[in-house]
């Protein structure tokens, strides 16, 4: 019975990543299917309708949107557009934190970013990216100007949570972030 288990446990750990991952994949383009795929079918015939049409023409208006915010007008348009969804009370509170985050990420170049740390609360040190070094933006006296934001990631799971520590509690690594996330992710349980 004993070995029945352990071979139903190995095929359950195999398993389960590659199924979740699939099925969040299969969620994905079902949602751009229906998003981008019924008004397709309002505006073209049937006859050259295919199942996936939607998922392609998301694709094809993701890489549109792209090409034109490299454009100089429409970069400044989305500023624009930007600047007023920061005055609408709600929406501001909705948006704002998803674009920051989604910027971060996005950005390879962001520094601060690439700045893998351990940091030390007691006896025990945890792994985290710092996200800010400067808080000159914030009233004076808000953050001291010796502590540094630090992004820790969760295990297991999408998200984390935000500490400010002193600098002399942040030891810094050699690890890329790309590393560390993955570190952090499996609960280091993968190198």
């Amino acid at each position: 019975m004993a070995f029945l288990s352990r071979v139903f446990i190995k095929g359950l750990i195999t398993l389960l990543p590659i199924t979740l991952t699939l099925a969040l994949l299969i969620w994905v383009a079902t949602r751009a299917e229906w998003m981008f795929g019924e008004p397709l079918r309002q505006i073209i015939p049937d006859a050259f309708y295919f199942p996936g049409a939607g998922v392609f023409l998301a694709i094809v208006v993701i890489f549109l949107v792209g090409l034109a915010v490299n454009n100089f007008l429409t970069n400044r348009f989305v500023a624009f557009l930007e600047a007023q969804l920061e005055r609408v009370p709600v929406i501001k509170n909705i948006y704002s934190p998803r674009r920051d985050v989604t910027q971060m990420v996005a950005k390879k170049e962001h520094s601060n970013l690439q700045r893998v740390v351990m940091v030390r609360m007691g006896d025990v040190e945890t792994m985290g990216l710092i996200t800010r070094d400067t808080f000159t933006d914030l009233p004076e006296g808000t953050i001291p100007p010796d502590h540094v934001a630090v992004f820790l990631p969760f295990s297991y799971g999408v998200g984390g949570f935000t500490v400010l520590v002193a600098k002399n509690k942040v030891r810094e690594t050699a690890l890329p972030a790309e590393k560390a996330l993955q570190l952090s992710i499996t609960g280091w349980v993968k190198g």
